[in-house]
């Protein structure tokens, strides 16, 4: 029992530093934005963005590794064999240094002839342009070999590393952004040289900081077969998931695009950054929970296993849910403060998208689960044949009604189903999986708080015609359902006890509740 409290501490802890660097950085990335484009102008702003974007096609398998990297690594330390870490880290490491020379290999002849040659570039800025594209491959080729030391981090769940560092990282770019604004060389090259040289040193002392700390981090000579075949299985597998979800995701653009023409793109945009926010949100939470499940399962203690896939998407959802209703019903309102023009259709769009946010937000630590095992071979099969047949009958239903909202509604249902395609094959992987804890105790609690969210803000809503007061009694309000709502009916005795110890620990409110 002291040992799950102990380990219960560690993620509340990492949620917490998770949350503070999202909060910071995101208020300073807003603002940096702003000043960068004021530095490069209008056109170098675009140059820099399609030649950055040539680069960033690489990010799906990068992330397809990394996912890997990181199971393998927290599985050895769930094991609890030194000598199986080092042959994971090394092996990895490895791995990431073939794909990175390979990379180099394809960027520096089929990426570079498509820079020089088929992207439009302003008369005079193709030298520019070129220095940009350089510094990009220079800093993913080294990004992917930093893949293994993150994952490392991430294993032994230290945030904090992650947390600090990143707050730090973004006040520097905020500071090359007003170094190149003043200066009098070409702003394009040196914005790129500073922000390589930028992600060169941050890069340099991860790497220092995981030699000095973790073990597994100094190489060794040793190269695994068994171990190599099973990674890039993996691997492949994960990114067979990622591409068709990639595939799926664009290709509505595209539709959109041929249907509707550019503006709609525009609208979809506005939703998609809404979307991705939120959703990166409650994703902390996931980076919080996922080292534990992996050492859980590794360790063979299933009913700890099981306890965090149930607790985490409680946590995951009641987070979502707290987000995105009072959003929801005060959208065309905050959409007007963000912006000053609001593009026909990005209202709706958005609110179908949180609502999608909702629905997903209890997929992923199920995901995880199955991820744990080893075995994603089926469940990445399965869902890209669901998006593939998704992205059909998306043009289908464009081609029938012609409306783009039926069909944002219809990509609704691909999270419900993906969510029982992971039960069904955890299940399938794992008998001591406990499906009736996740469905009938998580999942059916969960679905009925968001129901019932969503219906007490409609009905503020409606009492309300003051947008600054409905937005404010929505808010109130709303939170205080959820919260309580959660805290006595979705938590176990102990959950209910750290939870109100941790939150009096962390905040003022402890010189409210000590004892005198």
């Amino acid at each position: 029992m002291s040992q799950n409290v102990s380990n219960n501490k560690v993620i509340a802890k990492n949620a917490t530093m998770l949350y503070f660097r999202m909060f910071f950085t995101l208020a300073i990335s807003f603002y940096s934005s702003r000043i960068v484009l004021r530095a490069l102008g209008v056109s170098d702003y675009g140059i820099y963005n399609v030649v950055g974007g040539v680069i960033a096609m690489i990010n799906v398998l990068t992330s397809s590794l990394g996912t890997a990297t990181s199971r393998f690594l927290t599985y050895s330390l769930g094991k609890g064999s030194l000598r199986d870490l080092q042959i994971t880290f090394s092996t990895a490491y490895y791995i990431h240094v073939m794909l990175a020379l390979s990379f180099m290999l394809l960027a520096e002849t089929i990426g570079l002839w498509f820079v020089n040659t088929q992207l439009v570039i302003p008369e005079g800025r193709m030298v520019a342009a070129n220095w940009v594209y350089q510094s990009a491959i220079l800093s993913t080729v080294l990004g992917i070999t930093q893949v293994p030391y993150d994952a490392a981090i991430n294993a032994h769940e230290k945030m904090g590393a992650f947390a600090y560092l990143q707050v730090f990282n973004a006040i520097l770019k905020l500071g090359i952004a007003f170094v190149v604004l003043i200066a009098t060389i070409d702003h394009l090259i040196l914005y790129s040289v500073l922000y390589v040289s930028l992600s060169i040193a941050f890069l340099l002392y991860y790497r220092y900081y995981c030699k000095r700390n973790f073990a597994e981090c100094s190489l060794i000579f040793v190269f695994k077969k068994t171990l190599f075949k099973q990674m890039l299985a993996f691997s492949a597998w994960s990114m067979f998931g990622n591409v068709t979800n990639t595939i799926k995701d664009q290709g509505l653009n595209v539709l959109l695009n041929r249907f509707f023409g550019t503006l709609l793109n525009a609208a979809a945009g506005v939703a998609g950054q809404v979307m991705g926010i939120l959703s990166a949100f409650a994703g902390n939470i996931t980076l919080a929970f996922r080292p534990q499940i992996v050492k859980e399962y590794a360790a063979g203690n299933y009913t700890r296993f099981n306890y965090l896939i149930c607790m985490g998407t409680k946590f995951q959802v009641i987070v979502c849910i707290l987000s995105v209703v009072p959003i929801f019903f005060n959208l065309d309102f905050l959409m007007g403060l963000w912006l000053d023009v609001v593009p026909n259709g990005a209202v709706v769009l958005c609110q179908v998208l949180l609502i999608n946010t909702i629905f997903f937000s209890f997929n992923p630590f199920i995901y995880y689960g199955v991820v744990a095992t080893g075995h994603v071979r089926g469940i990445n099969l399965a869902l890209g044949i669901l998006y593939v047949v998704a992205l059909v009958l998306f043009f289908v239903t464009l081609k029938i009604t012609g409306s783009y909202v039926l069909t944002y509604i219809m990509n609704l249902l691909v999270s419900p189903i993906s969510t029982v395609f992971y039960v069904i094959v955890l299940k399938k992987i794992l008998s001591e999986f406990d499906v009736k804890a996740f469905v009938v105790n998580t999942l059916f609690p969960l679905i009925l708080l968001a129901f019932l969210s969503i219906f007490l803000a409609w009905l503020i809503t409606l009492s309300f015609d003051n947008v600054w007061m409905k937005l404010f009694v929505t808010l109130l309000i709303c939170t205080s359902f959820i919260c309580s709502m959660s805290y006595f009916f979705l938590l176990d005795v102990n959950t209910k006890v750290f939870c109100k110890n941790y939150i009096l620990k962390k905040t003022f409110l402890k010189y409210l509740f000590v004892k005198r």
